[in-house]
């Protein structure tokens, strides 16, 4: 190599090292190392360039070509269109075809045997006359070979067809005893016109033909001689034979080298057709096992022969169901499951037969693989299906032989998955053992067996180490972990109790034994949480047999001393953990107990159990191992534990008491919400102490206290008037005491919500002859009053509060009933106050929805109130005419935009008063006047405001105004009488108008929109003047359907217009069209079957013939005439 080539490699290869260390995907360590070791090495090569080296002659190097890539096909526009005329001749043969099917066997019953396979008969030789149509005149190769393929085809159907119909005789019939005969004859009779066909054509498909015939006739003629079915296979054997000779005379002869080509894999392919053939006419199970055997091995020294490798997937195949032939049919069915499984493992050993020479090692690695699973799944199904799951010790040392063949296959093919496989036969073979071992003990269970086998496996394979079986250990723990966790699943679901506590007991041995010999992490950290688990959840295991053995244990103490007694036992272990310095290991018991006594609280709480005095204890144990855990761990979640148990605690207490004492309404009522007050209470008296713990008790009162609040007001209603004057203060304190800014803020807006509900409740109790919900306008009047005598910072919080309450409170006040002028005016001011306090603190983006709280009194009033129809009517169009000149008046625009979502002006007014204006709908009578007045106003509305939105906008603004103009059109006409024949018309036609003057507004902009909608609409209006005229079905519907529609043709074409010239142009052909029907509607279906076949073989031969027109260089009329035509509707718009 060049020197200065050489130095500039080392300066790319030191610059990307160096990269890769800047940006931190190797450490400086390695590059040092790396950058060390590659200055050596070009030192050497500087080294041995220096040193002569002595040349030899020696020969040029061939260069192997590479292999070119292999490209998709593009095809040209001329393959392209003789495809598409290849396709267009091929339906149109077959629409032909159907349509003479059914007119020739519509009467198919009544034709004689001879007339049903002369059908059979024209048919092939209708197929060869297309084929000589297409080759001869049309000069279409590809559509000529199809159809002598499907006549070729035909020629043994009609041969059969005579044996079937009984035109040969009785003898060769169908039934007859020279059925043979006719087989053969049906096979080898086409053989000549497949030979004349491959010669011609060259085809290999006729070749295969030929072949295929032969085999077939070959095999109908040995079956006819009724020979026994060993000399049958013999026969064809010598078939063969006769066969490979024939084609040593031939194969070197250029004549019959199509023929010779195609021989080597077709005499392969007859080895399987033989087989199947014997199959097919004989029934011999054991001699058909034997015959498989004897193929497999012809495939197998095929393979060593010509070193074909993928003839081992034929010999597996064959193997595998002759194995299985012989198996089920002889004396071998008694051990069948130690025979398939050493046929999986002999596999591995049949390369070592072949000396290894196709390196085929891997390949019969994997089909070992796949035929041992596929004989574990068999000889398991067979077990459970024929021997009802009993011992057995043939399935034991089946699943074993297995297990050792996947062992084997882990040693050879290094695979990550044979281990777990071998892992997983193992613990089959250890399940069929552990009864066979212990058959004298019953009771146990499959659940345990199960678990048993998978505790067998981690110890004796996974924890003892073997040295032939080291490559199975990692996955014997993780299998024998899964088999015992699945037995624990199978036991929890069927309810074997004592079974899971000793599996449970089993697993805390098997976890300290992951502790204390497994190196993974993984592993351990499962270990440090499933071993307290396990032990208390075998406690709790044994607890409940106790419960399904004796009632009085299950009724008074259940699963919740159960539970109890878990969390305590794993709390001691926590503490024996410590003093063996197990610190990690105490740290988890301790949580895990203390997830337990929170199940052992909620069975004393929602479960059996003594309320009188174990509930309460239980509890009240409770806070004494939470605060426990506290002090030990000293988790932030740890102190709500505390203060949870302890409000239970409190509970509890309280009704353990009312089981002996009876308590009055007013204390019940007060029961609920001091629990709270009780809750911050010690959390005010422990704030100095410990502050974790008090904040933990704030937290648990401030949460309990609304919910407490709520349960109050749903049982006691009145009676908690006093409990929300109580949460007044406390909520008020709680805002003074408050340092946070959010949480000052939940506090007095508690204080406010309690202050309505004491008014609330205040007059449902003092006055109940008051009719509505006037609280909310009186809260909001003390909450304003507070408003304007705090400082600034308690006016913002007190706004966020106010003006939600304020909108709920209007909305409320709609509920009223009966809801006449009293409520309505009271609405009135509550919002005209409300919208002064918005545009007071600049909140006006939010002004719309008093308005519409506004509008929709104002509607319920109109239809409550005692006004008539007309008052209302104009009430509301006073009101929307209103609101449209106050929005005017007030906002320049209808949205100014600001910098945030509260600076956004919005002018709800108008946007209020278009509701205004659709609320007069609802009141119409019968003039005239009534029904065209809301319509007129909204378009009115809508053209009103061009000039208040962007210049962007502006037009679209004045479409739906004058879109919106058909709407009171609409109503006239609909009081009206028009006549029924021009109805339609009235109704439709205008939108065409609408649309023309929409391009009009328009002027150009969005031209292809603007064209689409014309289309639409052009398009559906016909489509319902079209349907108009078929439903009335009048000579003067089509008349006026058909002028319509050429004054559209004629519209476009002065205009130049495509939409309105094709609308008309295809309206006015289907207004033909349907008024012709009664002379095409009767045709038959098989009638446009013949028509379409022969348009589409008109089209195609039309098409080949301007083919050939172009090839000479001459242009058709039709061609100039067309593309003129094309060119001029081009230019239209």
């Amino acid at each position: 190599m060049e020197p200065s080539k050489r130095e500039e490699r080392r300066k790319i290869f030191r610059q990307e090292l160096f990269t890769l260390k800047e940006e931190g995907y190797l450490s400086e360590a390695i590059v040092e190392t790396v950058a060390k070791a590659h200055h050596q090495y070009h030192l050497d090569l500087l080294k041995h360039e220096r040193i002569p080296i002595q040349t030899k002659n020696t020969e040029p190097v061939k260069k192997i070509a590479p292999k070119p890539q292999k490209t998709k096909k593009v095809l040209t526009a001329e393959e392209i269109r003789e495809r598409n005329i290849t396709w267009s001749l091929n339906i149109g043969v077959i629409f032909l075809l159907i349509g003479g099917l059914f007119v020739a066997t519509s009467n198919w019953e009544s034709m004689t045997s001879v007339m049903k396979s002369g059908s059979i008969a024209v048919v092939a030789l209708m197929f060869f006359g297309i084929a000589m149509l297409a080759k001869k005149v049309l000069k279409i190769e590809k559509t000529a070979f199809a159809f002598i393929v499907l006549g070729s085809l035909f020629l043994p159907i009609f041969i059969l067809s005579l044996g079937w119909f009984g035109l040969l005789g009785g003898y060769l019939s169908i039934n007859g005893e020279g059925r043979y005969l006719l087989g053969m004859l049906g096979n080898i009779v086409p053989v000549i016109v497949y030979l004349h066909f491959a010669k011609n054509l060259e085809s290999r498909l006729f070749v295969w033909f030929s072949y295929v015939s032969v085999s077939a006739g070959a095999a109908f003629l040995l079956a006819g001689l009724k020979l026994n079915v060993d000399f049958f296979y013999f026969g064809m054997m010598l078939f063969n034979v006769v066969l490979i000779f024939i084609y040593h005379q031939l194969k070197g002869k250029e004549t019959y080298k199509l023929f010779t080509i195609e021989f080597v894999p077709y005499i392969q392919v007859n080895l399987v057709l033989c087989t199947l053939f014997m199959l097919f006419l004989y029934d011999n199970e054991v001699l058909y096992s034997f015959n498989l055997l004897l193929t497999a091995v012809v495939y197998l020294s095929m393979m060593y022969v010509s070193g074909r490798k993928e003839y081992h997937f034929i010999f597996s195949v064959m193997i595998v169901y002759g194995a299985y032939q012989l198996i089920e049919n002889s004396f071998l069915d008694y051990f069948g499951e130690i025979v398939y499984a050493l046929i999986g493992f002999a596999f591995v050993f049949i390369p070592k037969a072949l000396d290894n020479k196709f390196s085929l090692d891997r390949v019969f690695q994997y089909t070992s693989a796949i035929i041992s699973g596929l004989a574990f799944i068999y000889i398991s199904l067979e077990g459970i299906l024929l021997r009802s799951g009993s011992p057995s010790l043939v399935l034991m040392l089946a699943y074993f032989i297995i297990a050792a063949n996947f062992i084997y296959l882990a040693y050879s093919s290094g695979k990550k998955l044979f281990p777990y496989l071998s892992s997983a036969f193992m613990a089959s073979g250890l399940y069929e053992a552990i009864p066979l071992v212990l058959w004298k003990i019953e009771g146990i269970d499959i659940s345990l067996s199960i678990f048993c086998s998978g505790f067998l496996l981690f110890t004796l394979i996974g924890v003892v180490r073997v040295k032939w079986l080291s490559i199975i250990h990692t996955s014997s723990k993780d299998v024998g972990l899964a088999v015992m966790a699945a037995a624990i699943m199978s036991a929890i679901l069927f309810n074997q109790w004592w079974e899971l506590g000793v599996m449970l007991l089993l697993t805390v041995m098997v976890t300290y034994l992951i502790l204390k010999k497994e190196a993974g992490v993984n592993f351990k950290e499962m270990a440090h949480w499933t071993l307290p688990v396990s032990l208390g959840f075998s406690v709790v295991s044994f607890g409940q047999e106790l419960n399904i053995r004796n009632e009085y244990y299950s009724v008074e103490f259940g699963n919740a001393v159960n539970f109890a007694a878990g969390a305590i036992l794993v709390v001691l272990s926590a503490v024996l953990w410590k003093k063996w310095s197990e610190k990690k290991l105490s740290k988890t018991s301790l949580y895990s107990s203390a997830s337990l006594y929170a199940i052992a609280i909620a069975h004393a709480l929602f479960g059996p159990v003594n309320q009188l005095w174990v509930q309460p204890i239980i509890i009240a144990i409770g806070v004494a191992l939470y605060f426990y855990l506290y002090k030990k761990i000293g988790t932030e979640w740890a102190p709500f534990l505390v203060s949870i148990n302890t409000m239970l605690v409190y509970f509890s207490v309280i009704h353990s008491v009312s089981l002996k004492v009876e308590f009055g309404q007013l204390t019940s009522s007060l029961m609920a919400t001091t629990s709270a007050v009780f809750l911050l209470g010690i959390a005010y008296l422990t704030r100095k102490i410990d502050s974790v713990l008090s904040a933990a008790f704030v937290w648990t009162g401030h949460i309990l206290y609304p919910i407490a609040l709520a349960a109050t007001l749903v049982l006691y209603h009145t009676e908690a008037l006093y409990s929300f004057a109580i949460s007044l203060i406390v909520y008020g304190l709680s805002a003074n005491l408050a340092k946070i800014e959010w949480n000052i803020k939940i506090f007095l807006y508690g204080a406010f919500t309690s202050l309505f509900l004491l008014i609330s409740t205040g007059m449902d109790k003092w006055l109940d002859s008051v009719v509505g919900l006037y609280e909310f306008p009186i809260t909001a009047a003390f909450i304003l009053l507070f408003s304007m005598l705090v400082k600034d910072e308690y006016k913002k919080r007190t706004a966020y509060y106010l003006i939600p309450f304020a909108f709920f409170g209007i909305g409320c006040l709609l509920w009223t009933y009966p809801f006449n002028w009293q409520p309505y005016i009271v609405i009135v001011a509550y919002t005209l106050v409300t919208l002064l306090y918005l545009h007071k603190t600049k909140w006006d983006v939010l002004g719309i929805i008093p308005l519409f709280f506004l509008f929709a009194a104002t509607a319920q009033f109109s239809y409550l109130g005692d006004l008539t129809p007309v008052q209302n009517l104009l009430l509301s169009g006073g009101l929307g005419i209103l609101m449209s000149a106050i929005g005017h008046k007030v906002y320049e625009q209808l949205i100014i935009k600001g910098t945030n979502l509260i600076t956004i002006r919005i002018d709800g007014y108008t946007i209020i008063s278009f509701l205004y204006f659709w609320l007069m709908y609802f009141f119409m009578d019968e003039s005239l006047w009534s029904h065209a007045l809301p319509g007129i106003l909204i378009a009115g509305n809508f053209f009103l405001q061009r000039k208040r939105v962007p210049a962007n906008f502006s037009v679209l603004i004045g479409i739906i105004g004058l879109a919106y103009l058909l709407q009171p059109y609409y109503a006239i006409i609909g009081l009206l009488d028009i006549p029924l024949l021009w109805e339609r018309e009235v109704q439709v036609l205008p939108i065409i108008v609408l649309v023309i003057f929409i391009r009009r507004l328009l002027k150009g902009r969005y031209s292809q929109i603007t064209k689409s909608i014309e289309w639409a609409v052009l398009i559906i209006v016909s489509l319902l003047l079209i349907q108009d005229g078929l439903a009335s079905n009048t000579i003067y519907d089509a008349i006026i359907l058909g002028s319509l529609s050429l004054l559209s043709m004629l519209a476009g074409m002065y205009l130049q217009i495509k939409a309105y010239f094709f609308t008309g142009a295809g309206v006015l052909l289907l207004n033909v069209f349907l008024q012709t029907k009664p002379y095409w509607g009767n045709m038959p279906w098989w009638a446009y079957l013949l028509i379409a076949g022969l348009i589409l073989i008109m089209v195609a031969s039309f098409n080949e013939w301007h083919k050939q027109k172009l090839l000479k260089g001459e242009t058709t009329f039709i061609t100039v005439i067309k593309e003129k035509t094309i060119d001029r509707i081009k230019r239209w718009d």
